[in-house]
């Protein structure tokens, strides 16, 4: 077997199945709740995807760095005050989410967050455009409530 040294670049970076499914057990292990009362997955659609690639391209960045967070009633309530975007279901309370967020070189340090006027609303350029395109990336469907029953790693 040929060993291929961590190329840091983001390739050769998957794991085998058989691993990842020890991974997400270890992780349901882990939580201090019953079974379907904490997120188990977090799935985005294709197209918000391609819309944070052409972010880190965009904005020449050097990577996707994704913080793990949790949902509360206050925090449901800002995100659906928002004009724009998917509206969060109260039945996500309490449970845990992650967000995506562009990172780049700044003043030579790599791996760096990078956000443009954090938390000032500004005008799109089109309809179809991000109001702060360098702010988090969220609203995933969650797991228990949206899951893939049949997956392997289930």
């Amino acid at each position: 077997m040929t060993k291929i040294p961590l190329a840091k670049d983001g390739t050769n970076n998957t794991i085998p199945v058989s691993i990842a499914k020890k991974m997400t057990a270890a992780f349901r292990e882990s939580q201090k709740a019953d079974a379907g009362t904490f997120t188990e997955a977090a799935w985005f659609p294709a197209e918000q995807i391609k819309k944070l690639a052409e972010k880190v391209a965009k904005f020449e960045g050097d990577g996707v760095r994704i913080y793990f967070a949790r949902y509360t009633q206050e925090i449901i309530d800002s995100i659906n005050k928002l004009e724009y975007g998917d509206k969060i279901p109260d039945k996500y309370i309490d449970m845990n989410t992650v967000l995506l967020v562009v990172t780049k070189v700044v003043d030579g340090k790599p791996k760096t967050d990078y956000f443009i006027d954090n938390d000032v609303e500004q005008e799109p350029i089109c309809d179809d455009e991000d109001p702060n395109p360098t702010d988090p990336e969220n609203r995933a469907n969650l797991c228990p409530t949206e899951c893939d029953e049949k997956s392997e790693l289930m």
